[in-house]
């Protein structure tokens, strides 16, 4: 069954498909837009877990921080891995799930991109199954700027992968 209904008054003023349509994500620096797409969300059903990201200078207080906050299980592994197992198995009930990272300009490059990809596999993964993951990225500044995120390679079919190099 279709997550969304083909019609534009369905459609009009709906903020996860004009993320959706798109990607999985979307930036914000003005925290009363934020809020105000919050609020959106809230009405539409959507259950919204934010994490602080202002504290996250090392990869312990990171995973604590995931883990923490998204409820994953005591042997989450703390680790890239980890979260994306984790992510694979979160519960998603209602209209969706929102994901906020406020101050995720703090995180370390490298870091950011990483996290941001894993957000997007996984969204696309659910999305499969009518479940809606959309990770909303709060930053300081309107200049932060993010590498694509959510690429997909192209793989090779099922019975040439054996075969190929």
């Amino acid at each position: 069954m279709a997550i969304f209904i083909d019609d534009p008054n369905f459609l009009n003023g709906r903020l996860d498909w004009a993320i959706l349509q798109n990607g999985w994500s979307s930036l914000y620096s003005d925290r009363e837009i934020l809020e105000r797409d919050l609020k959106w969300f809230r009405s539409a059903g959507f259950k919204i877990i934010e994490i602080i990201c202002s504290d996250w200078d090392n990869p312990s207080s990171i995973h604590n921080s995931l883990k923490r906050e998204l409820s994953f299980p005591d042997y989450y592994g703390n680790n890239l891995d980890a979260l994306n197992d984790c992510l694979s198995d979160i519960e998603i009930l209602g209209e969706g799930l929102v994901v906020v990272l406020r101050d995720f300009d703090m995180a370390a490059e490298e870091t950011r991109s990483k996290i941001a990809d894993i957000f997007a596999e996984n969204s696309r993964r659910h999305i499969l199954f009518g479940r809606k993951l959309i990770l909303l990225i709060q930053v300081r500044s309107r200049d932060f700027n993010l590498a694509a995120v959510g690429s997909c390679p192209v793989l090779w079919n099922g019975s040439d992968f054996f075969f190929s190099k």
